[in-house]
């Protein structure tokens, strides 16, 4: 092991003996009518919390949310820090969407209720503790030195597989998991909203109008570029329209020409109420699709190098809803057939908890939200 590696996990055990310390003074102060929401979301606050903000603001009305923005850890955010740990101990119920350090860390006033939604539906490759130790995972002494995914009272789930999944990634009971769902959930199933997202796309792209939009929602690789161009090369302007989402660190380079359009400003979840077909990889916005009935095509280019980086959690061959091809060519002759997928076998394992028990859509929307409110238990 380098130096570095072997230095780091004292150094951390240092700081979380600092943090405990003084998040046992804080801890001294008054509970207030607060709810906390601390979100890894780098750009804007994220659907899910958004709808959970509405329903605390009508099922509690006089409790405070406190959102806030989760940095990483580096200098510049210990003070940071101490504003999250001042939130933490004075609250009545927190939400988290991700890892949040003061979360797993500290030693937490008996009865506060800590809910983990996660940042999507479910999940096709490795995260947490499943990825730990894999060229793009956490180290393993890191892992344990930042108490990694600590101090959750409940982690929501929106079906019987990623529940499975969760129990690994986050090396937590299965008794921990809840069949609550995400509020996004009930984002997608909205006709009236979806409909609205679409007129709003229109406007600002008209030319989506014509053919179909087919997009392009590839998974994140840390230091390895995304082939945006050979996609772009094989698309037909005439046939439609390719939008490209790029994820927020994501430096490869992206084409610009007729019938492209770089989807960034929009969310992904807007972005699905005007899309014919999805093409993706590894992407959590699999799930989401299923939820809109859009066609999806699956295109893992690099599947042993992202294997040997991170890994999968499930068998992909297996379990991905739809053709999986190897080149742009293919992924776009898909694309751009006429097809009317049928998810229920899929819904029926992957999102059972907010879906009826045979993948069928549920007739009324599962107010996924509330769901995750009345779990806090803020009486």
């Amino acid at each position: 092991m380098s130096l570095k590696r072997k230095v780091l996990p004292h150094a951390l055990s240092v700081l979380v003996g600092g943090a405990r310390l003084i998040y046992a003074v804080l801890k001294l102060l008054p509970v207030q009518r607060k709810v906390v929401l601390i979100t890894r979301e780098p750009r804007q606050i994220t659907v899910d919390f958004t709808l959970i903000q509405e329903a605390i603001q009508r099922k509690y009305p006089d409790h405070r949310i406190v959102v806030i923005k989760h940095k990483k850890l580096s200098a510049g955010y210990l003070g940071k820090a101490l504003r999250e740990m001042y939130h933490l101990a004075t609250c009545a119920g927190c939400l988290v969407d991700g890892y949040i350090i003061p979360v797993s860390i500290l030693s937490h006033r008996q009865g506060l209720r800590i809910g983990q939604i996660w940042h999507a539906l479910g999940a096709i490759k490795n995260f947490g503790h499943l990825a730990s130790g894999t060229r793009e995972g956490p180290h393993p002494k890191v892992a344990e030195a930042m108490k990694m995914h600590r101090n959750y009272t409940f982690v929501c789930a929106a079906g019987t597989v990623p529940a499975e999944i969760y129990t690994a990634a986050f090396g937590i009971p299965g008794s921990m998991i809840q069949p609550l769902g995400m509020p996004r959930v009930d984002y997608l199933l909205d006709d009236e909203g979806n409909a609205a997202r679409r007129k709003r796309i229109l406007k600002r792209f008209p030319q989506l109008a014509q053919g179909k939009t087919v997009l392009y929602i590839p998974t994140f690789r840390r230091g390895r570029l995304i082939p945006y161009t050979k996609l772009a090369a094989g698309f037909d302007p005439a046939q439609g329209n390719l939008v490209l989402l790029p994820h927020p660190f994501d430096k490869s380079p992206v084409p610009e020409g007729p019938g492209v359009i770089i989807g960034n400003g929009i969310s992904v979840l807007d972005w699905l109420a005007v899309a014919d077909a999805v093409i993706t990889d590894y992407s959590a916005v699999t799930y989401e699709a299923t939820l809109r009935d859009i066609p999806l095509v699956f295109w893992p280019y690099d599947m042993h190098e992202y294997i040997d980086a991170r890994g999968l959690a499930l068998d992909y061959e297996a379990e991905v809803p739809g053709p999986i091809v190897s080149s742009a060519a293919e992924a776009i002759s898909e694309a751009l057939k006429p097809r009317t997928p049928d998810y229920r076998r899929f819904r029926s394992r992957h999102l059972d908890f907010v879906t009826e028990p045979d993948g069928s859509l549920p007739a009324t929307p599962p107010r996924c939200a509330d769901r995750i409110v009345d779990a806090l238990e803020l009486g």
